[in-house]
């Protein structure tokens, strides 16, 4: 059984659904993916409209969906001081079971730098608190996520998803050293074009108590079907998996069922509870 554990399952519905093709209802997509073989998502916010979607939409697929929430770093520009209190308050709901996402973005330029690291290390505060992981968005930031990762471990343990992970194994072995951080690999990991080569490389050599599989839904369409349709879903998460058991050489029976035992431990999520 899957884990898609990293899905924006609000951007498959209301005027979204119209802008990304999308037809089926949220409780379709959801039961489609668990006819799959995914049988649990983690529906992640990127503001505070979103992160409370996400909350709603937990408890609406009890057993199926948990929430993340959080303020994206592409998002933080826009974000205010309620908002912020209201992350905080969202945060913990007993179905909300990790912070973010939250991260670093210097490929775009809608929040500064600075204002990055700032709402960065809010997430970092609020989820050392409640003793929950942080969801990580790194884009071409990866030495200076190295630096802040760095920072903080002197402070403590640093719990983190760094979530469809772009970064050469140089950075990621890095980012393993510190025992809180796994890392997730969503559809680009599948993509055949010679610059995700590298990528490719670090997904073979995570070791297999480290590593996790997600959609980044609707993004991120992962092979056979990039070009062929435009929006991802959580039954997805499958094809990446079976791409990234053959490239590690373990039946996708043996991956399926390591990454969802690491995606439990990672969020702190019974086996027992449905889903199993």
């Amino acid at each position: 059984m899957w884990f898609d554990t990293h899905a924006h399952l609000f951007l498959l519905e209301g005027h979204h659904a119209s802008e990304t093709n999308t037809t089926a209802t949220l409780s379709e997509v959801v039961q489609t993916a668990v006819d799959q073989g995914v049988t649990r998502i983690l529906c992640v916010g990127i503001d505070v409209e979103t992160s409370r979607r996400s909350v709603e939409l937990a408890h609406q697929f009890s057993g199926r969906v948990w929430a993340a929430v959080g303020i994206h770093p592409n998002s933080a520009s826009g974000a205010s001081s309620a908002d912020w209190d209201e992350i905080v308050e969202l945060a913990r709901d007993n179905f909300v079971v990790a912070v973010g996402e939250t991260g670093l973005d210097w490929y775009r330029d809608y929040t500064p730098p600075p204002l990055q690291v700032e709402w960065f290390e809010k997430h970092w505060f609020l989820a050392r608190e409640l003793g929950k992981p942080l969801v990580v968005h790194c884009r071409d930031a990866e030495r200076d996520m190295t630096e802040i990762l760095s920072r903080w471990t002197r402070e403590g343990t640093v719990r983190a998803v760094m979530h469809a992970c772009a970064a050469p194994w140089e950075i990621v072995g890095r980012w393993l050293d510190w025992q809180g951080v796994v890392v997730s690999f969503a559809g680009s990991v599948t993509y055949k074009n010679t610059k995700f080569a590298p990528l490719r490389e670090t997904a073979q050599r995570v070791p297999a108590d480290r590593i996790l599989v997600e959609t980044d839904c609707p993004y991120l369409v992962p092979e056979p079907y990039r070009g062929r349709v435009k929006t991802s879903a959580p039954l997805h998460v499958k094809d990446t998996g079976h791409f990234l058991a053959k490239l590690r050489g373990v039946s996708p029976e043996e991956l399926a069922t390591q990454t969802t035992e690491n995606a439990l431990r990672t969020f702190g999520i019974s086996p027992q509870q449905e889903g199993s």
